[in-house]
């Protein structure tokens, strides 16, 4: 993929289908009126992926977005992360490129679903990255990966999420009517950007995708399994309420290696604002972990 595609600077509401260009939630912070927008060809390898290709890279890195956005949350990566890893960005359906396609409604699903489309894609040692949402698919496909018999990821890294041990305790909202939704939604994650509330077509377009991101959240069970024998990083920002000590706690009873927590500054989508120092903890942490890969990964770490 050509680093060189994304441009900013399109009107709201200008959303094309298929894998010509894709929407940016939240818009540049030089420019608070304008959306982003990133150009991403055709993928040839499959729909579920926007991959930036290094066919040297000896680890894979697979990014599973929040409730209500699609891969293209992780595309500025691509220029942070060193040349040992590859980005595989994942494109959940229903959103994006794949607009036309009905979303999943389960958390189950979408791990059932991503661990099949994974499977033939493991030619190397990968790390899971996932925020809020993505954290629970994350731990879900890891948990599918290990009932198929498959290669366990290296390392989960999971953000903005508490333990999927620990019951949600807010109401469920994803029936509310529209108007309530779209308030529930705004006042309990501040994380729809004022330029896409102010846009009434751009909302009905994304309300179908960020109403069954919530059910899949809010119907979510835990089923009780062993611990992963997989490390696990627990990342978040300092203000975010679901990374209360008691929250973090949970994640380090459901793994049987490793357990380490960093905060960020920031709430829940510290990962917009502080994607630098991000990225940067992310490669550091996955360079310590004693990788099946050849050469020195730490001297990679930007």
């Amino acid at each position: 993929m050509d680093d060189s595609c994304g441009h900013t600077g399109a009107k709201v509401g200008k959303f094309l289908s298929g894998h010509d260009t894709v929407l940016l939630w939240r818009a540049p912070a030089e420019n608070p009126g304008q959306a982003q927008i990133l150009c991403t060809p055709g993928n040839p390898m499959s729909s579920w992926f926007l991959c930036h290709t290094r066919p040297a890279a000896r680890l894979k890195l697979f990014c599973v977005p929040h409730a209500g956005r699609g891969a293209s949350l992780y595309m500025p990566w691509r220029t942070l992360l060193p040349d040992w890893i590859e980005l595989s960005a994942v494109q959940l359906p229903g959103r994006e490129g794949r607009l036309k396609e009905a979303p999943l409604k389960s958390i189950s699903a979408m791990a059932d679903a991503m661990a099949r489309e994974m499977e033939h894609r493991l030619d190397r040692p990968y790390v899971m990255f996932g925020h809020s949402m993505g954290a629970l698919v994350c731990f879900e496909i890891t948990r599918s990966m290990r009932q198929r018999g498959l290669p366990l990821p290296k390392a989960l890294v999971l953000s903005g999420r508490r333990a999927p041990t620990i019951p949600e305790e807010a109401p469920p909202i994803h029936n509310l009517p529209d108007a309530d939704f779209v308030a529930a939604m705004s006042a309990r994650y501040n994380g729809i950007p004022q330029i896409i509330l102010d846009q009434p077509d751009m909302m009905r377009m994304l309300l179908p995708i960020m109403r069954s991101d919530i059910e899949a959240i809010e119907t979510y069970r835990y089923r009780s399994e062993e611990p992963l024998a997989v490390p696990f990083f627990v990342y978040g920002g300092h203000e975010d309420p679901q990374l209360a000590p008691s929250n973090v706690t949970g994640w380090a009873l459901l793994t049987s290696g490793r357990f380490e927590q960093r905060l960020f500054p920031g709430g829940h989508f510290y990962l917009q604002d502080e994607r630098d120092t991000l990225v940067e903890a992310l490669v550091k942490d996955v360079a310590s972990l004693s990788l099946a890969c050849e050469g020195n990964v730490s001297a990679g770490v930007r």
